[in-house]
């Protein structure tokens, strides 16, 4: 499989721009549902297009989106359409930590806005039996050092990189990896 395209939170303004949870939920339809106006966003998200053009204007100037042209204009030629620039997002320690914790704090709540629709939809049976199956969250700990933390998620990431396939029956489906260190409780 080729490598995705990514792009990595390299300063505090990016950061900024990603840490608020419309902006994150724009991108991230983009890329799971494909090319929008903000017209079709709005009605995604359950906004309006006023909130998402304001908020497409400002990751385009970050580099988060990139028009659509190949999509059209419409009937009018009016519409613009929009797509993710990039297939996923980084980020590190390159900007302060009160920005890190931002962004990380909207990823957690656009992260658990997923679980929670997943589950609405179970409810609904919306689902079936096998996907409710294979579906689930789980916890491990395990002790290990700095390396053995990257080498693990670097399996992972080749674990998720197989699973991959555009197979019939196949589902989008949303891996969201953890993975900190931990310090006991005095």
């Amino acid at each position: 499989m080729a490598e995705k395209s990514k792009v990595v939170l390299t300063d505090a303004a990016m950061m900024r721009a990603m840490a608020h949870p419309l902006r994150m939920n724009i991108v991230g339809s983009l890329r799971l549902d494909g090319p929008a106006t903000s017209a079709i966003l709005a009605r995604r998200l359950g906004t309006d297009s006023g909130q998402t053009s304001h908020h497409l204007r400002l990751l385009a100037r970050h580099g988060f989106v990139v028009e659509a042209p190949e999509q059209g204009r419409g009937t009018h030629g009016r519409e613009r359409w929009w797509k993710a620039a990039h297939e996923s997002t980084l980020w590190g320690d390159d900007a302060g930590a009160e920005d890190l914790a931002a962004v990380n704090r909207v990823a957690r709540a656009v992260y658990d806005q997923v679980i929670n629709q997943f589950h609405a939809e179970a409810a609904h049976q919306h689902w079936s039996t096998e996907w409710l199956e294979a579906a689930g969250t789980s916890d491990y700990v395990v002790r290990t050092t700095p390396g053995g933390l990257e080498r693990l998620q670097e399996r992972i990431v080749e674990a998720i990189r197989e699973a991959d396939t555009p197979e019939p029956g196949a589902e989008t489906v949303v891996v969201v990896l953890h993975t900190y260190p931990r310090r006991g409780r005095q």
